[in-house]
């Protein structure tokens, strides 16, 4: 769980990449208004107030006076600016939650206001144990391959505390809880990284479909 003072300037750095860059052109995804109007309100972003509304078909995030609008790329997740995507979750309780990544290793959750309580999470998957050898193999420092998503945090760091896989460069640092020996969750988040190994070395997959970003372990010398 990031504290509040990081979560406060992660925030303010979301801002400001949504309204970076105008996105690329894809095929338009219609969603039905029906489906639009689940999300519109009032959201909390540690404090602030996030309001989602409805222009005509187009859902519009505004805050600070500023309005951005939601690109669908299925009915329940959208694209915001360049490199962010937002995912609107409803619990069995009715509650509607904006889950905000970058598919990386950053991840906002904001939960609209006077949405139901959401129920207990659920408990735990059982611990994976992966063999100390594996973990070594990815150590080290990973260069992002250029040219994917119009990123500039270039570098990621993976180092090993005892059995524990610590990330870092991508956000705060996280932690790495194997879910498989290749695939690990990151921190506290619902992101997942995934380590290749081949005869060309290691590459680090982070995220998946529009969000995949691939970085390269570099050799040591």
């Amino acid at each position: 769980m990031i504290n509040r003072r990081y979560a406060g300037i992660a925030a303010g750095v979301l801002a400001l990449a949504i309204a970076a860059e105008p996105m690329e052109a894809q095929a338009p995804v219609r969603v039905p208004t029906s489906v639009l109007e689940r999300y519109v309100g009032e959201y909390d972003q540690n404090g602030s107030t996030i309001k989602v509304l409805l222009a005509g078909d187009t859902l519009i995030r505004e805050t600070s006076g500023q309005r951005f609008a939601f690109v669908p790329i299925s009915e329940t997740v959208f694209r915001i600016g360049p490199v962010f995507t937002v995912e609107f979750v409803i619990d069995p309780a009715g509650g509607v939650t904006q889950v905000i990544t970058d598919g990386v290793g950053t991840e906002f959750r904001l939960p609209r206001k006077g949405s139901p309580a959401a129920p207990p999470p659920a408990p735990p998957a059982a611990t994976v144990r992966v063999p100390r050898p594996v973990l070594e193999r990815y150590v080290g420092t990973y260069e992002f391959i250029p040219g994917q998503m119009n990123r500039y945090d270039l570098r990621v760091v993976v180092r090993l505390e005892g059995d524990t896989l610590i990330r870092e460069g991508a956000g705060p640092p996280a932690i790495l809880t194997p879910i498989s020996e290749t695939r690990f969750r990151v921190g506290n988040t619902s992101l997942v990284t995934e380590f290749v190994v081949d005869e060309a070395g290691v590459t680090q997959v982070m995220g998946s479909g529009f969000q995949q970003l691939l970085a390269r372990l570099t050799p040591q010398r």
